[in-house]
């Protein structure tokens, strides 16, 4: 792993601290004289028993003090390995995951050994605290490092609709965003099977591997995965372009000659499964130079006209779906990049598709009960999204239903791998006659 070295460093960075800790609550005790009453055979007589004590005030100050220490050259040592010699000259750190993991794995050892050590003095109520916030942050790390990234949710969403006489069922899965092909992705394709859907949708950012531990032949063993675990749905398997700079370049390659349709730009199809016997729909991809709506109130595009205008140039009678990797296509308060002109979106318009997919957001990975995502990001796009949408399904005024999904994968790259309070999705839509 790329934090081997950090956490051997962090290692030599714990001997010091809990042996400066261990010898100060060793020495720091004061003598207390008590007199005790001995008896020896028939004869009374009274001997001076020393017992020794140690100082509240000096067992807390040394504990603050050693964990002070230690976590200031954490803070020191986590800013050194950023620097651009240590990346250059010395070893490719992946500073986010070497923070996180750091705070986990010695945070721990120095609250369980704080504890063990404050009990040997027989302070059994701080050892107790201490023990249990060891405890607390030893299952908070495991369940955001190990078990909730790799442990997939479908979660199930149904809309009904006069439109369509029969059920519809559409698997939305976004961000994938793997730097290395394992169990974690065949459990996702194998999940989306289970699913037996009559749609199937990726919505973008497939690849995104850390340059320190940067395999060659990601790539062909993401392709091959769709090779030995194939996806069928009567209306398609359909993937569309993700923001990863990383893998843009590589994303039609990545679904050559499997099962999945890669569109890499903004397409309509029209009266999709009406060449099968199927009840019609009409489908759209947004490539990512496609915002929605302008600020005069019309369309950007013309695709936008085709999905929602039959040809007399009324709304259509047909069921709409629409997926975008970015949500903001479907949220007021977007500006273009280019002209700097603010985008109304769809929640505000007079008619939006009956469906809109997104993804792009993971949800913020790390999200507090009662709270909501973390606001950590710097995503310029993320940021004019309203917090509480970087997730979830909502139904807007105009009858439209926004779908944005926290995604299979985790940010990779330079960030660290994990999720807290939520986490990944495998999203299933179900459409029902009403």
């Amino acid at each position: 792993m790329d934090t081997t070295p950090f956490h051997l460093i962090l290692l030599a960075l714990d001997v010091t601290v809990l042996l400066g800790l261990f010898l100060w609550l060793r020495l720091r005790r004061n003598n207390k004289t008590e007199r005790a009453a001995v008896y020896q055979y028939e004869k009374s007589l009274y001997a001076r028993i020393t017992h020794h004590r140690p100082s509240l005030r000096w067992d807390v100050i040394g504990v603050l003090f050693f964990g002070g220490f230690g976590l200031v050259c954490f803070a020191v040592l986590s800013r050194l390995i950023r620097t651009g010699f240590m990346q250059q000259n010395v070893y490719k750190f992946n500073v986010g995951q070497c923070i996180v993991e750091g705070i986990a794995v010695h945070g721990t050892l120095f609250f369980i050994v704080a504890a063990a050590l404050l009990y040997r003095n027989r302070r059994h109520v701080i050892a107790l605290f201490l023990s249990c916030c060891a405890l607390f942050l030893a299952g908070m790390s495991f369940n955001m490092l190990y078990w909730e990234p790799y442990h997939i949710k479908v979660e199930h969403y149904t809309i009904k609709t006069s439109k369509l006489s029969k059920r519809l069922r559409i698997v939305f899965v976004a961000d994938i965003q793997t730097d290395r092909v394992g169990n974690h992705e065949i459990n996702t394709l194998l999940k989306i099977k289970q699913q037996k859907a009559d749609l199937i949708i990726f919505g973008g950012d497939y690849l995104q591997a850390f340059e320190g531990t940067r395999d060659k032949h990601l790539p062909e063993k993401f392709r091959q995965l769709f090779l030995d675990y194939p996806l069928e749905a009567p209306y398609g398997v359909f993937a569309i372009a993700g923001n990863i700079k990383d893998a843009q370049v590589r994303d039609a390659e990545l679904f050559n000659e499997t099962c999945v349709n890669f569109v890499p730009s903004t397409m309509v199809y029209e009266n999709l499964g009406a060449d099968q016997g199927l009840e019609p729909i009409n489908l759209v991809f947004l490539g990512l130079e496609d915002p929605g709506f302008n600020a005069d109130g019309g369309r950007s595009t013309a695709a936008l006209d085709y999905a929602l205008q039959d040809e007399d140039g009324k709304f259509t009678d047909h069921f709409v779906v629409m997926a975008g990797h970015y949500p903001n296509y479907a949220i007021d308060g977007y500006k273009d990049e280019k002209n700097e002109r603010p985008m109304i979106g769809y929640r505000n318009a007079e008619r939006a598709p009956d469906l809109m997919l997104a993804g792009h957001t993971h949800g913020g990975q790390v999200a507090f009960p009662f709270y909501g995502p973390i606001p950590w990001t710097e995503d310029r796009r993320i940021q004019q999204i309203p917090r509480l949408m970087w997730s979830g399904f909502f139904t807007y005024p105009n009858g439209g239903h926004l779908l944005v999904t926290r995604g299979s994968g985790m940010e990779r790259g330079w960030a660290p791998r994990v999720r807290l309070w939520c986490p990944a999705e495998i999203s299933v839509i179900n459409i029902v006659p009403e």
